[in-house]
C-alpha cells in the first residue's frame, strides 16, 4: 500500500502526461540525453539535498529573528507592530520548517518542493519585488535561485519511480531554468554601467567587511582587477557567464562549464556578494536572505555536476546513463 501511494504522489506530482507536462513537450522539453549524462542514480545526489536542507533550516531560523521582522516589516511597508506583520512571520517560518524537514528527511520531497517553488514565487514577489532590478544587481534576486534547487530536486525524485531520463522533463525544465538565469546575468553584465562600475561592487564589499580578515580578501581581489584592468576583467566574467547559460540551455559542455560555473560561483560570492553579509548576530538582515544567490547558484551546480560528471573526461569510456528499457 506505501508504495502504490508513493507511486501516485509522483504521478499526480509531475510523472502523468497532464497539461503540465504537455506545456513541456511543447517547447521542446521531453527529457535529458541518456547518452551524454553520468551513469547515476538518485541516491548520488543525496548530499545536495542534505545540503540544501540544512540551508532551508537556517533559513527558517532566521525567519524568527527580530532582524528579520524589521526587514519584513521595510519590505512590505507594515510596522513591526502590526499583528498581521507578526503572524505572516510566524506562517511563514512554520512552511518553511515543514519545507525543511521534507528535503532534508527525503519524505514528501516532491509535494514538499512544489511547496517551496510557490513559497519563493511569493518571496519573489512581495519581499523582493520581482528582484528589484536596478543598476547595481546584475541577478533576478535569491529567490529564483531556490526555485531551480526545488526544480532539480523534484526531477530527482522522479528518478526513483522512472530511472528512464531521456523522459523526465523535470531534468531538463531545472537545466533550462538554470540556464535562464544565467543568461540573464551575462545580459547585465555586458550593459555599460556594470562594464564601467566593476571596481565599485568590489571596494563596497572591501567597506562592507572593513574591520574583518574578508576585507583584506576583497583588497586582493580588486588588487588583481587593477593590476590586470577592471574593463576586461569584466567582460571576461560577463563572456564566462554567457558561455555558461550557452552550455546549460544546450546540454552541451557541461563536464567543463560545471566546475567553471560553480568556481565562478564562489567567487562572486565571496568578494562582490560578501560571504552574503552583512550580518546581524549571524543573521541576514534582509527578507528571505540566506548565505548571497551565488552560494545557491553553487548547490545547483551540485547536481550538474552529478549529472555530469567532470572526473569522466579523464574516463573516455565511461559508461552513459542507463535509460529503463521498458
Amino acid at each position: 500500500m506505501n508504495a502504490v501511494t508513493k507511486h501516485s504522489l509522483a504521478e499526480g506530482f509531475g510523472q502523468r502526461q497532464g497539461p503540465f507536462s504537455r506545456a513541456l513537450a511543447a517547447l521542446g522539453m521531453t527529457g535529458e540525453d541518456a547518452s551524454i549524462l553520468s551513469r547515476v542514480g538518485p541516491d548520488a545526489f543525496n548530499w545536495v539535498r542534505y545540503v540544501f536542507g540544512l540551508v532551508l533550516v537556517y533559513d527558517a531560523w532566521t525567519s524568527l529573528t527580530w532582524v528579520h521582522k524589521v526587514a519584513v516589516s521595510q519590505a512590505i511597508g507594515l510596522p513591526t507592530s502590526a499583528p498581521a506583520l507578526h503572524l505572516l512571520v510566524i506562517v511563514l517560518a512554520f512552511v518553511k520548517i515543514a519545507i525543511a524537514a521534507a528535503i532534508v528527511s527525503g519524505r514528501g520531497v516532491i509535494p514538499m518542493s512544489w511547496a517551496g517553488i510557490a513559497y519563493m514565487a511569493f518571496v519573489w514577489t512581495v519581499f523582493q519585488h520581482g528582484g528589484d532590478f536596478g543598476k547595481d544587481g546584475t541577478d533576478p534576486g535569491v529567490a529564483l535561485p531556490y526555485v531551480v534547487m526545488f526544480l532539480f530536486t523534484i526531477a530527482v525524485e522522479r528518478m526513483r519511480t522512472n530511472p528512464d531520463v531521456s523522459r523526465n522533463q523535470m531534468l531538463t525544465l531545472a537545466r533550462s531554468a538554470f540556464g535562464l538565469l544565467w543568461a540573464y546575468d551575462a545580459l547585465m553584465k555586458f550593459h555599460p554601467y556594470f562594464l564601467n562600475h566593476f571596481t565599485d561592487f568590489l571596494t563596497a564589499a572591501q567597506t562592507a567587511m572593513a574591520g574583518t580578515w574578508a576585507a583584506g580578501y576583497e583588497r586582493l581581489f580588486l588588487d588583481i582587477t587593477n593590476a590586470i584592468g577592471p574593463h576586461t576583467v569584466a567582460l571576461l566574467i560577463a563572456g564566462t557567464e554567457a558561455l555558461i547559460a550557452v552550455s546549460l540551455l544546450s546540454g552541451k559542455g557541461l563536464r567543463i562549464m560545471g566546475p567553471v560555473g560553480a568556481l565562478l560561483s564562489l567567487a562572486i560570492w565571496s568578494t562582490a556578494e560578501t560571504f552574503g553579509a552583512p550580518y546581524t548576530s549571524g543573521v541576514a538582515s534582509s527578507p528571505a536572505q540566506l548565505f548571497g544567490t551565488a552560494s545557491i547558484y553553487v548547490l545547483a551546480f551540485g547536481y550538474v555536476m552529478t549529472l555530469f560528471n567532470p572526473l569522466e573526461l579523464l574516463h573516455k569510456d565511461a559508461a552513459p546513463a542507463v535509460v529503463n528499457p521498458a
